[in-house]
């Protein structure tokens, strides 16, 4: 070890760990914010400062020295609790923390040398890799023959809502080109030194090491839940695709046009409804009513797409909530979006982003436990965990009563009943089959890392990947959003990740499927954010997800609500929507105060754009909302 422990008492040790430890982190999240942002000057010297200040934090968490220390100071210190007096004995506090830091070093700690220096040489892979992609300039050809140049966001935009299938086929084309520049980039290598690490240290590979170390489960026992699931929802995912093929043709089915035959004119009929402007306002009230609360901590958000930024949402945590000495240490949080004004659909993407990551924002925030290990997102945090809360925020957004309640115009307008009604009508057929699309990811990204050394080229990927989303999703050339534009598999920290969104939606149905039962409603259900403080968020990840779903729910976690939610027919659906929008009528909505107890900021790269300041909310976001109109009147 580079650093003295000093060994004069178990506060002085377990002190030192949280401030050495929370210096690290918020160094290298800082960096992570400046590089991912495309906020650097030189976005070359920006990532590898990152990588530096990456592998600094790495090494601290997997040195061996390190986590012996804390193993002989938990012995030192239960060896007190029955000799001595009371006060030389280790504070419950203290204890508590060394229980997070062993968990923590022993999801990180590797022992052998030669292993910790092929992680750091992933570290340096994984940054080169990044830096190449975002030199990968994506377009599309218009319906006027135009080539544009634009983002991933836009493409995968585009093919939900264009009306030229020409435009969709050449905005899946553009996606599908990121698979084979990522292969022939460096990829391959990052997949090979990947398993090499998971093999070395005594996992199957490099999927099986990884999901141990974060969800404490083999890979297997992760993909014995996800079969239950896929048989569960194959039957209805099929007779879903097979009706769209008898009644709309085979053209229907085809990748760049599924989304669009089933919603393209859904999406357009209620765009107005979701101004993006009001965005924030929406995001807020619901949260108000909610009952959530965010305990002083510093919200940073940048929700504006823009060239050199990071193409998909994300929410990261540089200062992690905990409780030092009795006293509050409140979080530093942020999270982004990629919404690019004017476009079809893009007001409520902005909304399900802001329910999204600040549903993650809100679980990091109230955290309050003893040490900031308890409250970062990685491991031994869980990542099905963490998805959980934000998945199950976001989920609001489809139900009809919060249709009712909060998408309007601008103008005040409410959503129509028969609208609302409409998009249930459209959704519910295949919802088992978006269920699959999650799956298809987690399925291809296994098969990405069995496939052995020797054979491991990209024309084998990309045949193996192709195999995968044909299975699963049961159209004739893969999927609509190619495996590899996802861009979780790239990214160190994502890869081995996507089978939490799955877990999590199971954790989300059967949560929301609890308040149901209990309350009979979950739209502005003032129980909601303080029952998921005390029993999802409170403790960070000192239970495991599968303890704090039981924890909360009473049931262990099973796919039967998700299933079940997934495999009701149309008229099912409908039902039971056309009653929650009569309960929602017969109780008017709750008049809530805004305050999320949030110190609020919203940027665009470098510049300031609203402030929460003294004089409330409303100010705030009507700054958020004339910012946005001009960027839509300006095109």
């Amino acid at each position: 070890m580079k650093d003295t422990m000093t060994r004069a008492t178990t506060h002085d040790f377990v002190a030192k760990l949280n401030h050495d430890y929370e210096r690290l982190h918020t160094q290298k999240e800082d960096a992570f914010w400046k590089a991912y942002m495309g906020n650097a000057a030189d976005p070359a010297a920006a990532r590898a400062e990152l990588d530096r200040l990456e592998i600094e934090l790495s090494e601290f968490l997997r040195d061996p020295a390190r986590l012996a220390s804390v193993r002989d100071e938990i012995a030192r210190a239960e060896a007190t609790l029955d000799g001595a007096e009371e006060s030389g004995k280790p504070s419950g506090e203290d204890l508590t923390a060394l229980s997070g830091w062993l968990a923590t070093f022993e999801a990180h700690v590797i022992d052998s040398a030669e292993a910790r220096a092929l992680a750091d040489e992933i570290v340096a892979a994984e940054g080169a890799l990044a830096l190449a992609r975002g030199k990968l300039q994506l377009d599309y050809t218009d319906e006027n023959g135009t080539v544009v140049e634009c983002g991933m966001t836009k493409l995968g935009a585009l093919m939900s809502t264009s009306s030229h299938e020409a435009v969709r086929r050449s905005a899946w084309d553009g996606l599908r080109r990121i698979e084979p520049y990522v292969l022939q980039n460096g990829f391959l290598e990052v997949v090979r030194l990947r398993n090499r690490l998971g093999r070395m240290l005594g996992a199957e590979d490099y999927y099986d090491w990884k999901v141990r170390r974060v969800e404490g489960i083999s890979k297997a026992e992760i993909f014995e839940r996800l079969d239950d699931l896929e048989a569960q929802t194959r039957a209805t995912a099929r007779k879903s695709i097979d009706d769209l093929l008898a009644q709309r043709g085979a053209d229907a089915v085809k990748p760049w046009n599924l989304r669009f035959v089933v919603a393209g004119d859904l999406t357009k009929e209620q765009d107005p409804y979701f101004p993006f402007a009001r965005a924030l306002d929406r995001w807020a009230r619901s949260f108000a009513a909610l009952g959530i609360f965010y305990n002083d901590a510093e919200l940073v958000l940048d929700l504006v797409d823009r060239k050199g930024k990071y193409e998909n949402g994300f929410m990261h945590g540089p200062v992690p909530a905990w409780r030092e000495d009795g006293r509050w240490r409140p979080a530093r949080i942020q999270f982004t979006a990629n919404a690019i004004p004017g476009q079809v659909g893009v007001g409520r993407r902005a909304t399900e982003t802001l329910f999204h990551e600040g549903g993650h924002a809100a679980h990091f925030a109230n955290i309050d436990m003893p040490a900031p290990c308890f409250a970062q997102e990685f491991a031994p945090s869980s990542v099905a965990m963490a998805e959980t809360q934000s998945m199950f925020l976001d989920s609001l957004l489809g139900d009809p009563d919060w249709q009712a309640r909060y998408a309007h115009t601008l103008d005040g307008e409410p959503m129509p009943h028969e609208l609302i009604l409409k998009g249930i009508e459209i959704a519910q057929p295949l919802a088992a089959w978006n269920i699959r699309a999650m799956c298809a990811v987690c399925y291809a990204e296994r098969a990405l890392y069995e496939i052995p050394d020797s054979e491991l080229t990209a024309e084998r990927v990309l045949r193996e990947l192709r195999a995968v989303e044909e299975r699963l999703l049961f159209l004739d050339g893969g999927s609509p959003r190619p495996t590899l534009a996802v861009p979780h598999l790239l990214s160190g920290e994502s890869s081995a990740y996507y089978h939490g969104y799955v877990l999590a939606e199971m954790a989300v149905q059967q949560t929301r499927a609890f308040f149901r039962a209990r309350d009979g409603y979950l739209v502005d259900n003032p129980r909601i954010g303080p029952d998921l403080r005390e029993h999802y968020w409170r403790q960070g990840n000192a239970l495991t997800f599968f303890d704090f779903v039981e924890n909360l729910t009473g049931a262990p976690l099973t796919a039967r609500a998700m299933a079940g939610d997934a495999n009701r027919s149309v008229a099912e659906a409908l039902s039971e929507a056309r009653a929650d929008l009569q309960r929602a009528a017969l109780k008017p909505r709750a008049d809530v105060a805004i305050d999320l107890g949030a110190k609020l900021r919203v940027v665009h790269g470098r510049e300031t754009i609203a402030e929460l300041g003294a004089a409330g909310f409303e100010p705030f976001e009507r700054a958020f909302a004339q910012w946005i109109r001009r960027l839509e009147s300006t095109g």
